[in-house]
């Protein structure tokens, strides 16, 4: 029997290599930037933070519904706040580069992450599917696993959350590594940090509990799980490319996701660090 130590060392080794592998995407935008890639990533960035502000407050209703009150609700108010701040960070840099009274420059940001929380699992909402094949690799990272998820036992439906919200910890922490070239990379970099020690703190918690749950009466093959939450990281290569507006070429991000699989990166010491 695998022990909760050695299942979240090996999950945390993946999320370091994930964030060493979005690293190699942030470098080649550092490389190639331009005023459009700039305000790409920000305004998607922005929208995703805000869509993460109405899926947690839907969480709470889905909570109280089902009778939390007092303390209980005391985590959820402290995440939609949380989400909040984030939201606001991105909205001012956004207002600080363009100006207050300038059109959001990416159209229909807010339909980036729309979701609702269905017997008890998250869903995507009907207007953030119309946008599938604006944002393909986006809704592949978001959707992708679930049909693997729905063969198996809801613990595995827990780790896929924990990590997919966990792993954007090491891209937060990998943009505030942003050379301080101007004032845009110097506020982002700011920022960055700030989100980025919010998640690292969070998500490393919420694996460690989540490994300390495991049980062989879950029937997990664990191997596959792990193989599955390395596509799940070489996904978000690509999402994150695409959200940069492809800095990297194909052959490039396919180079990346094959040292992902195989295992060959060293990973950053971010996950490791904090568990």
């Amino acid at each position: 029997m695998a022990t909760a130590s050695e299942i979240q060392d090996n999950i945390t080794q993946i999320l370091d290599q994930g964030a060493e592998a979005v690293n190699k995407v942030i470098l080649a935008y550092i490389a190639n930037r331009t005023p459009e890639r700039d305000m790409n990533w920000l305004c998607l960035q922005m929208g995703k933070e805000f869509g993460a502000i109405m899926l947690h407050s839907d969480k709470a209703k889905e909570a109280i519904r089902a009778g939390a009150d007092g303390r209980q609700m005391d985590a959820y108010f402290e995440t939609v706040k949380e989400e909040v701040a984030h939201f606001q960070a991105y909205y001012n840099l956004v207002n600080r580069t363009i100006g207050e009274n300038t059109e959001i420059p990416v159209p229909d940001v807010y339909r980036y992450v729309v979701a609702n929380i269905e017997d008890g699992q998250m869903a995507l909402d009907d207007s953030m599917l119309a946008m599938k094949d604006r944002w393909p690799e986006h809704h592949k990272y978001l959707a992708g696993h679930v049909p693997y998820i729905k063969t198996q036992h809801p613990w595995v439906a827990e780790i896929f959350g924990a990590t997919l919200e966990g792993a954007a910890g090491g891209w937060h922490w990998c943009m505030s590594q942003l050379p301080p070239h101007d004032d845009f990379f110097k506020q982002a970099a700011k920022l960055q940090e700030g989100i980025a020690i919010d998640e690292l703190e969070h998500g490393p918690e919420e694996l460690g509990r989540l490994c300390a749950e495991y049980s062989d009466d879950f029937n997990v093959d664990l191997e596959e799980l792990y193989k599955q939450l390395r596509l799940a990281r070489c996904q978000e290569v690509k999402q994150r490319n695409e959200q940069f507006l492809d800095p990297l070429t194909e052959a490039e991000v396919e180079e990346i996701c094959q040292s992902l699989i195989d295992g060959t990166l060293d990973g950053f010491n971010l996950y490791r660090k904090a568990a």
